[in-house]
């Protein structure tokens, strides 16, 4: 998290939030496939994955507040904030029943799918907003023209 914090500005906001949810798709595939690793491989990939997710998470507070509009900044804010709660705790309550009905393998696979689609929509739809003025990364109307521009 604090690597995050500290390159936030240097780096921008997209790179710090789609890169990471693919890192954390790989290594989630690869502890689902190869269910027999040896013990220091799982704990390298899940270190691998804890570093990629802090990163994407400590975007939680900041990105939101930057992309709504100041009209609803408040509510999407805390609509996003809250919608992270809930996969959170989602994931805390079905992962130790999925791993005892489905097992380690197919319980990693569907977490690796769960960050592919994340960093599909976040490919899709979100801005890059570094260096850029709030009052234009939140402007509630952008031409295609703009969306573009911003995602580059």
């Amino acid at each position: 998290m604090l690597a995050s914090l500290l390159l936030i500005e240097r780096i921008g906001r997209r790179k710090l939030t789609i890169p990471q949810q693919w890192v954390c798709a790989v290594v989630l595939v690869v502890i689902g496939l190869w269910t027999s690793a040896p013990p220091a491989v799982i704990l390298a990939c899940f270190l691998v994955f804890a570093f990629a997710n802090a990163m994407c998470t400590a975007l939680t507070g900041v990105y939101p507040g930057e992309i709504f509009p100041t009209e609803i900044r408040g509510i999407g804010t805390g609509f996003a904030t809250a919608f992270s709660r809930v996969g959170a705790a989602l994931g805390t309550f079905l992962l130790p029943w999925s791993m005892q009905h489905l097992g380690a393998g197919p319980s990693m696979l569907i977490a690796a799918g769960v960050c592919v689609v994340g960093a599909l929509v976040s490919q899709a739809l979100a801005p890059e907003t570094m260096g850029r003025p709030l009052s234009e990364t939140s402007a509630p109307h952008r031409s295609a023209r703009d969306a573009q521009r911003m995602n580059r």
